[in-house]
């Protein structure tokens, strides 16, 4: 509801003047306003409907630019470096996030059908902003012996991997 009150404050006075000219234009090539039978109550219908719905349509195109695609956010990519520091596992992130200093991150990957595997839970160690690379501790971690090609992360860490972790301490 934010972002309508932000549209309408910001371009109602471009609005009404705009439905305001269409208005006049309209008027004054297809309708006869010499005639006997008043037309005020169509005009201004007209008027008003055309204002409501640039509004709309305004705050249609408001809410679809501010809403970022889910894809983009559910399946933030990292590179396994296939390094192994004291610092932790080496990755390359091929995210718009920027990552800091004790961040707490979920590794996953998905399989052939599209589902989440969890490969385990860790904290960014070190942070190398030039390159995008960063160093994993992982807290908790699965092993898997197949090879993974694409690896997500997630800044979200739901409640039975929060018990994975409990359980572990």
């Amino acid at each position: 509801m934010n972002i309508a009150k932000d549209y309408f404050k910001k371009h109602i006075l471009a609005i009404t003047i705009s439905a305001l000219g269409f208005l006049s234009a309209i008027v004054t090539l297809f309708i006869n306003v010499d005639q006997t039978i008043s037309i005020r109550w169509l005009i201004s219908t007209i008027f008003i409907s055309s204002v409501l719905l640039s509004v709309l349509i305004g705050i249609i195109i408001e809410f679809l630019k501010n809403n970022p695609d889910i894809k983009d956010i559910n399946q933030l990519k990292l590179v396994d470096l296939n390094k192994s520091t004291d610092k932790g596992e080496v990755y390359l992130n091929k995210s718009s996030i920027s990552f800091a200093y004790g961040d707490v991150v979920k590794v996953y990957y998905l399989d052939k059908d599209e589902i989440e595997q969890f490969i385990g839970i860790g904290i960014i160690e070190h942070v190398q902003k030039q390159q995008n690379i960063c160093h994993i501790q992982f807290l908790f971690k699965n092993e898997n012996n197949d090879k993974i090609k694409e690896v997500y992360f997630s800044l979200k860490i739901n409640k039975d991997e929060m018990k994975l972790l409990m359980e572990r301490e």
